[in-house]
């Protein structure tokens, strides 16, 4: 059936057995769903009254949760953490409470519905999520709800005592061995093509956003240190430079070895770059494509005969080899712009836990 539209704002159409009504407010799109067409364009009228927030009670979890990501969450976070939250918001939550109405979200059902949102992959692979998705996902919803309180929709948050039971699954870091770590600089430290790239995510532990939004203004040879503060990312399939990095912690001055300024030197005298221009541009001068990136490591990796691991792995693959150079982890983690020690912890546990057995090793010996 076609869409319908009253008094020139809004629509009103009918989904399956249920009718939807979409209006804007505050350039804001809100949508309800109900049995009947009249209590749509009764919400409809309670929304076209409203001077802000719509003056209603009746709000579903998705109807509210696209209000909040939309309003309050998108503004304060990148692109990309704005779409890869509202993904999980859109594909775990809004089909097991997405009709589920505020007034009669408790505890329980929140409780009960999060062994059922991540029961497993939707995946050919299949498998568990890591718990640091679901701690993504529960982080963002319970906001949501903090915020549905703020606005007088519930007396409280529901989510608030809920316990996120954890499935003892991390995400493994997958890092190079120092082999073929050695193999990687080897060959591309000399590179002025598209592989210049990858000596400079293995060399500094920077992030692939940040390194190919660079520009020379952010570089000081003579000190040899760079200032990260952009990145740049893959909206709608063209690549831009976001003012911002991933978090504040990833605005931040690193130092690079010697080797690494002897590198940008060579780079900035053969490609005769102003101030300010990018230091990784492609033969247009303009950002490197993140898909490209892949395509062209995928052929390195064959030819250097190493297994082919993700961009991320060359960030990975300096920060495992730091720590096991005895860098401390403060550095590493003030380097890697992360948000805390706690989390540099956590992502290169693996290497810690290595450690600790060289550690027994060496006191057996002793003993």
């Amino acid at each position: 059936m076609g869409r319908t539209k009253g008094s020139g704002a809004g629509s009103v159409y009918k989904r399956g057995d249920k009718w939807r009504g979409q209006i804007v407010v505050n350039g804001v799109r809100l949508s309800h769903t109900a049995e009947k067409k009249k209590d749509v364009l009764d919400w409809m009228a309670k929304v076209r009254s409203a001077d802000n927030l719509p003056n209603i009670t009746d709000y579903t979890v998705k109807e509210w949760t696209e209000l909040y990501f939309e309003k309050w969450y998108k503004p304060r976070v990148t692109a990309n953490t704005y779409s890869t939250t509202t993904n999980l918001v859109e594909t775990h939550l809004y089909p097991v409470l997405g009709d589920c109405l505020l007034s009669e979200l408790t505890t329980e059902k929140i409780q009960n519905a999060y062994p059922i949102m991540f029961d497993k992959k939707n995946t050919k692979a299949g498998g568990k999520y890591s718990d640091g998705t679901i701690k993504i996902f529960s982080a963002a919803f319970n906001k949501s709800l903090e915020y549905a309180q703020r606005e007088g929709l519930i007396q409280k948050n529901p989510h608030t005592n809920v316990i996120i039971q954890k499935t003892g699954i991390t995400k493994e870091v997958d890092a190079y061995t120092d082999a073929e770590y050695d193999k990687i600089v080897e060959y591309t430290k000399d590179k002025t093509n598209i592989d210049r790239v990858f000596y400079m995510l293995i060399a500094t532990g920077m992030r692939v956003g940040e390194c190919i939004a660079l520009t020379w203004n952010d570089v000081d040879l003579d000190e040899g240190w760079i200032n990260i503060n952009k990145t740049a990312i893959n909206y709608n399939g063209h690549m831009i430079v976001q003012d911002r990095p991933k978090t504040e912690q990833s605005v931040r001055k690193i130092y690079i070895s010697k080797n690494t300024v002897k590198f940008l030197r060579r780079l900035k005298e053969s490609n005769i770059r102003k101030e300010g221009l990018l230091v990784f541009a492609n033969t247009y001068g303009n950002l490197y494509h993140t898909s490209a990136l892949r395509s062209r490591w995928i052929k390195v990796c064959a030819k250097l005969e190493i297994p082919y691991k993700n961009l991320h792995a060359l960030r990975h693959s300096w920060a495992t080899r730091a720590l096991r150079k005895g860098v401390e982890v403060h550095t590493v983690s003030k380097m890697l712009g992360h948000k805390s020690i706690a989390t540099t912890m956590d992502v290169y546990k693996t290497v810690f836990i290595e450690d600790k057995k060289k550690a027994a090793e060496i006191m057996n010996d002793v003993l």
